[in-house]
């Protein structure tokens, strides 16, 4: 039997923890969004000129690299002592924004940190060319830039769009039509999920692949994106993204969040995403299997994420759990 091939779309948090619970047997091929203009990252893309956004494929890098040294180094962000310029910078961005004008390729300039740190994941930018996540709201209000599409406190977001349009890597098409198993998420709604998926190609290369399709869906809302969804709500507005019948199956979280995770969830205004048997129900109406487990972390941490919220996350060895029935060995 050859080996499966798994491809996962996400940014740098939600595909770092879905690879970590992928089985150590299966080929993996990250496909990271690069639309994020967040501080270290904006500043990056500037230094790069007008690359890509290096943030999420700097953690995704990290997350998957064998040499450990290289990991902490990509993360280390510099301190307010010295140039204030590089306050909160992460070095693995600067490498990339180094290494992109030294080659005059994004791609070559990941593939060759990759190398460097060792992945055990092929990681790939969704697209080469630089552009810019947009929203329109339900208001008729344009939000440009991905700091503007996820601000609080604005109207529910109609749809995304990339502008410039740009076309999705050729790489990461040939690994869509491969794969056995495609998963999509978890991670920010929109300007993770829905900015990975809109390049030119990519969603003819979904609704070609044979490929069974898997879309992990987040354990709580988000405020500025999905305040107004539950569930159903996020299965059914990926579903029109990418027309009905791409999304095969779709996991769930079924665990509570505890009393001090909840009220720090209320303190930011997010909501968990807990399943229930009428959202499980009405998903599968849809034409999709439902899987629902108890797959979301424990305890009470928290986490400095460089002004973006602190949501629960997945547990990477519960949801190996998940996985494992559709990764036989």
């Amino acid at each position: 039997m050859s080996q499966q091939r798994v491809v996962v779309f996400g940014g740098g948090g939600g595909a770092s923890i879905v690879l970590q619970a992928l089985p150590k047997h299966i080929q993996k091929t990250a496909v990271i969004a690069v639309t994020d203009t967040g501080r270290s990252t904006g500043v990056a893309r500037h230094i790069g000129g007008d690359m890509p956004a290096p943030g999420d494929i700097r953690s995704t890098i990290a997350s998957t690299a064998r040499d450990e040294r290289m990991a902490q180094l990509l993360q280390h962000r510099f301190g307010p002592d010295g140039m204030a310029p590089l306050e909160g910078m992460a070095l693995g961005n600067l490498m990339l924004a180094a290494l992109y004008r030294e080659l005059g390729s994004f791609t070559q300039a990941v593939a060759t940190l990759a190398r460097m740190a060792d992945t055990s994941a092929t990681v790939l930018p969704v697209s080469e060319a630089s552009s810019q996540l947009c929203a329109r709201l339900i208001d008729g209000t344009d939000c440009v830039g991905e700091v503007a599409v996820r601000t609080p406190r604005k109207a529910a977001i109609s749809y995304c769009r990339l502008e410039p349009v740009v076309r999705a890597l050729p790489e990461v098409i040939q690994a869509i039509h491969d794969a056995n198993v495609i998963v999509i998420g978890p991670g920010s709604f929109y300007t993770t999920i829905h900015a990975v998926l809109l390049p030119e190609g990519v969603r003819t290369a979904l609704i070609e692949t044979p490929a069974h399709v898997v879309f992990v869906v987040n354990t709580t809302t988000q405020t500025g994106q999905t305040e107004h969804l539950d569930s159903v709500g996020h299965v059914s507005h990926l579903v029109s993204l990418l027309g009905s019948g791409v999304i095969d199956t779709v996991i769930l979280n079924t665990s509570p969040p505890s009393v001090t995770q909840r009220e720090r969830l209320t303190q930011a205004g997010l909501q968990p995403l807990t399943a229930t048997d009428v959202e499980c129900a009405t998903i599968q109406q849809m034409g999709v299997r439902v899987i629902a487990a108890s797959i979301c972390e424990t305890g009470n941490v928290t986490r400095e994420l460089w002004n973006k919220q602190d949501t629960l996350r997945h547990d990477p060895v519960l949801l190996r759990a998940v996985f494992s029935a559709l990764f036989p060995a």
